[in-house]
């Protein structure tokens, strides 16, 4: 692909994930108007965790990391027959995969879901909520696997726009849901939104599958030497990705036995935090990784320790700011986005506690993406690995020991805890792996930013506090100015300051936005 098609993919990639994040937060905000804070939505949350944790895994994860570059190899070596017949193999296997787990998730969720609501009472109307939301949305899994097959079916082909914004129709699909059939199916109006969305994204990809050459062919065969690739490929992704996985799943068993809401609010917390590491980390993390890999691949350790401090600087340039922005703003933020109608201001409360606590380790979080990236491109995908088992039982650990004196926030604090240890450790590994990581230059960046970043801060406070002083004005009207005042101040103080203290990292971080090389 040309450097333009290169760029032009990046762009619409990047389009279509602001628009899913917008949609996702638009989402949200309707669930809370209409069930707030409650036993019925946090039963919700917790039926939607095996479903969407079996999509993040296999799906999304797993199949599309190993599936990706198989495919590409067959479309480049073998031609468009062969590679849509590996295409059509590896559908008809999904597809019976998906039909047996169905099945099992169905007629086993009364077995595993009192595991999952561990601190729902037994035997309680919230639990068989739980049980009975679960058979519901086990529906989803299978839609959105063959969507996400397609999705990496069409990225090989050169075709962007679909995938990019088929999330889209998801959100739309759960929000339409719960403003018509509310009244009627109440919280299960949230469930059949959920398996619509998934395939809704299916059928939005269809189309531009069959025009680039896809037609439906009953091949299964497990001895194909493409389908055999892909599944010694997605052995490491799979175990990767599930102690990732496993510790959502953890964090929400030990919410289920805090009082109602405290599920929906650490998930409420940690939807905000997604928006700075969605549009940021994942932007820098996957601009890095090509170089990081053909670096890697030419052995030269020298370059490959440049971008990598290119990239830890970027992220910390961004994520800083972002990480005392967020602590600034969030009471002001969390109540103009959710309080309104079922959801009160203590769920306001419950939600900014857990944002302070999970904003503690963004930094981390984005860094680890960054510092993984190096790992993969050096085909040493278990050292991360290795290191994210201990990190699962260090927060495992942390959760025991902060759920009592801190409920809700304290699973929040471990878990941020639990992500900077983290990036310390793949930070240590990864400067012996390459000798060295470029120490001194990583240092000034760092200290010049938290300079930057706290004269922005103070700039937020005095706003928020200059606006909130103002007694004629109150109510949303105060908080939307709040909000574009301080957000505004704090950018122009940010950018002004980065420019004076002539920060390289600005320009890459503008460029990786703009979608250049």
């Amino acid at each position: 692909m040309r450097k333009e098609g290169v760029v032009r993919a990046a762009g619409v990639v990047g389009l279509g994930t602001f628009v899913s994040r917008l949609f996702g937060l638009v989402r949200l905000q309707v669930i809370a108007y209409i069930f707030g804070y409650s036993a019925a939505t946090d039963a919700f949350w917790i039926a939607f965790t095996l479903p969407n944790l079996l999509r993040s895994l296999v799906a999304e994860g797993s199949l599309s990391t190993a599936f990706i570059p198989v495919l590409s190899e067959w479309l480049t070596k073998k031609g468009k027959d062969e590679a849509w017949q590996l295409v059509n193999n590896v559908l008809n296997i999904l597809v019976v995969l998906l039909m047996g787990l169905l099945v099992l998730g169905i007629f086993l969720a009364p077995k595993y879901v009192p595991y999952i609501a561990f601190g729902f009472p037994d035997g309680s109307p919230q639990l068989a909520l739980a049980v009975r939301l679960t058979q519901v949305m086990f529906l989803f899994l299978v839609f959105v696997s063959l969507a996400a097959l397609a999705m990496a079916t069409l990225n090989c082909v050169g075709h962007f726009a679909a995938p990019a914004f088929a999330p889209v129709l998801f959100s739309l699909s759960v929000i339409t849901s719960a403003i018509l059939l509310t009244p009627r199916f109440g919280i299960y109006s949230l469930a059949i939104g959920v398996v619509v969305g998934g395939g809704a994204q299916l059928l939005f990809q269809i189309p531009p599958l069959v025009r680039r050459g896809f037609s439906y062919r009953f091949i299964l065969s497990l001895s194909h030497p493409g389908v055999r690739k892909i599944g010694r490929l997605m052995g490491p992704a799979t175990l990767g990705g599930m102690t990732l996985q496993a510790n959502i799943v953890i964090n929400r068993i030990f919410a289920s036995t805090l009082p109602a809401g405290s599920i929906s609010a650490l998930l409420y917390a940690m939807r905000l935090l997604q928006f700075p590491l969605g549009l940021f980390a994942i932007a820098v993390s996957t601009a890095i990784f090509p170089a990081l890999s053909s670096l890697a691949a030419e052995e030269n350790m020298q370059e490959m320790r440049r971008v990598v401090s290119l990239g830890i600087r970027m992220v910390l340039l961004v994520l800083i700011p972002s990480t005392l922005g967020l602590v600034l703003v969030r009471k002001t933020l969390i109540s103009l986005l959710f309080e309104h109608g079922a959801f009160l201001a203590q769920d306001s409360l419950m939600t900014g506690q857990a944002l302070f606590y999970y904003a503690l380790g963004l930094l981390a979080m984005g860094e680890v993406m960054v510092l993984n990236r190096a790992f993969y491109s050096l085909q040493e995908i278990l050292v991360p690995v290795k290191v994210s088992l201990f990190v699962l039982f260090l927060n495992v650990l942390l959760n025991f020991l902060f759920i009592s004196p801190l409920k809700h926030s304290g699973l929040a604090l471990a878990t941020s805890i639990s992500m900077i240890s983290n990036m310390l450790i793949l930070l240590v590994l990864l400067r012996i792996r390459i000798r060295g990581l470029e120490g001194k230059i990583i240092l000034v960046s760092f200290l010049k930013t938290c300079l930057i970043s706290i004269l922005m801060a103070g700039a937020v406070y005095l706003v928020l506090e200059g606006i909130s002083s103002l007694v004629w004005i109150s109510g949303m009207v105060s908080e939307i100015i709040q909000l574009c005042a301080a957000v505004g101040a704090g950018g122009l103080v940010f950018f002004l300051l980065t420019y004076l203290f002539r920060m390289e990292e600005l320009k890459i971080v503008l460029s990786v936005l703009r979608g250049k090389k």
